[in-house]
């Protein structure tokens, strides 16, 4: 039902702007990174159902939501391979262009790249048969949404449309949605740090790990030049 509607989504955003627009190459542009900013909210949704319900166990509908997050990671990658292809071969110009890439627009291509490619992994092994057939392996696998989350928001932050300045409107949102986010996977990892390890001191891991998510924070802040 998720896949149908990122579908149905997708060629609505279409059928509806293509005649709006006299410059096609406009239209793409902007129909691009509609289907990148669906494609970041899809993954934020299904990184965050893990941690929400680890913190806040008694939110109701948890069977269903879990179930969901493989949907929202395929429709995720749907919306992200659309958004490449119109970005790299409608506006950029594809392969020709690539020599004309350097500093953060030749890091920003290269990870969104190995991002778009690591969805594309989880995507295709996000079914039952995959889950049966890779057993542990499978797991391991779908651990690498981590990484590809990490390369994508290094990839927004150095060239995303609507995230010009560190303090407009929109990098604001963004980066407060991902504060509250990493925080709720550090009180996640600390209790399972603090498990593994009893001697350790759970207030000193979740100091660290607030302090690596400033530390973060501040390399976003002078990558936007502000």
């Amino acid at each position: 039902m998720i896949l149908t509607a990122a579908i149905l989504l997708a060629l609505l955003l279409y059928f509806l702007g293509v005649g709006q627009y006299s410059h096609l190459s406009v239209f793409y542009a902007e129909l691009g990174q509609s289907y990148a900013l669906l494609a970041i909210a899809l993954i934020y949704l299904s990184l965050a159902i893990t941690p929400i319900y680890f913190v806040f166990p008694k939110l109701p509908f948890k069977p269903v939501v879990v179930k969901a997050r493989r949907a929202l990671g395929v429709s995720a990658f749907i919306f992200g391979l659309m958004h490449a292809f119109l970005e790299f071969f409608k506006v950029f110009g594809g392969f020709n262009n690539l020599k004309y890439l350097n500093g953060p627009y030749l890091l920003a291509f290269v990870f969104g790249f190995i991002a778009l490619l690591i969805l594309a992994a989880l995507a295709a092994t996000s079914f039952n048969y995959a889950v049966k057939k890779m057993g542990k392996y499978w797991k391991v696998l779908h651990r690498f949404i981590y990484l590809a989350g990490f390369l994508l928001i290094f990839h927004v932050y150095l060239i995303g449309s609507d995230f010009v300045r560190f303090f407009d409107p929109a990098t604001i949102l963004f980066t407060l949605a991902l504060v509250f986010l990493l925080f709720l996977e550090s009180l996640r990892f600390n209790s399972w740090l603090v498990r593994k390890y009893p001697n350790l001191r759970p207030k000193l891991v979740l100091g660290v790990l607030i302090a690596l998510i400033i530390l973060l924070l501040t390399v976003l802040y002078f990558l936007k030049g502000n």
